[in-house]
């Protein structure tokens, strides 16, 4: 699919007047970009969807979301070879309900997006698993990545994913290749949607241009997915990953970003 690009020169036209502010009104600048207009205009119809395997329960996400007012909806999947077209109707309906703004999450083994980073960098297990409870489950999170990557060797791309076997994973492909093939921006903020746009990016590029990268999680793997994006965090909480709370909890920050580039 072609993925058009962002407006530069509107997600530039305050540069000077708000670099006193440095990366606070970062995000409104880009905004700025994916809207074709400045100053950017606050989002109004702000949706999380986190993909899911069962019902999840979310009451970090959710207190995020209200406190944010943001939308906060869980999507079951659970037939991979259903779940990118799933991921991408799950955007188009979005989208034609009014929402310009969106934050996919997928609640899924931090296994998955392990495997799948280490695989696509050719990065050691002992590399790209995080701090574990202890020495023991250390050992077997390095064996258990090991032995996933030596199953996806020589594959790539949604191969990969199969692999995997993680109809969360494709999901949240398909909803943020559509989103960007559809203009509408993102907010990236776990391995697991890290991952996922790496992966959409290179089936599609351009994606990267509609992304924007709100927390840094304490997972190996999201930091190598931002570095292959070029996305530099706004914030590192230094939190374990929860499904679209980083994105929610920076929302209010980054509206305000909005209105101060609004007000310059």
């Amino acid at each position: 699919m072609a993925i058009p690009q962002p407006d530069s020169q509107a997600g530039t036209a305050l540069e000077a007047q708000l670099a006193p502010y440095g990366r606070l009104t970062e995000a409104a600048q880009w905004l700025a970009a994916c809207q074709g207009s400045a100053p950017a205009q606050e989002p109004q119809r702000i949706r999380a969807i986190v993909f899911a395997e069962q019902e999840p329960q979310l009451p970090a996400p959710e207190t995020a979301a209200r406190r944010a007012e943001a939308g906060l909806n869980v999507v079951t999947v659970t037939d991979y070879s259903q779940a990118h077209s799933l991921g991408a109707a799950t955007a188009d309906a979005e989208i034609d309900a009014g929402a310009d703004l969106l934050i996919p999450g997928g609640a899924e083994s931090a296994r998955v997006p392990a495997v799948v980073m280490a695989t696509m960098t050719q990065t050691e297990p002992v590399v790209i698993v995080g701090k574990q409870r202890s020495v023991e489950d250390w050992k077997r999170e390095v064996c258990a990545i090991r032995d996933a990557m030596f199953r996806a060797r020589n594959l790539e791309g949604m191969e990969l994913v199969e692999s995997c076997q993680s109809p969360v994973l494709a999901a949240t492909v398909g909803f943020i290749a559509r989103a960007a093939e559809r203009r509408t921006p993102l907010l990236i903020d776990a391995p697991l949607t890290a991952t996922a746009a790496l992966l959409a990016e290179r089936d599609n590029p351009g994606v990267k241009e509609w992304l924007f990268a709100t927390t840094l999680s304490i997972a190996p793997a999201h930091k190598l997915a931002l570095e292959k994006l070029g996305l530099h965090p706004l914030l590192k909480l230094g939190m374990e990953p929860q499904p679209a709370l980083g994105a929610l909890a920076a929302l209010p920050m980054l509206l305000t970003g909005v209105e101060i580039a609004a007000d310059a």
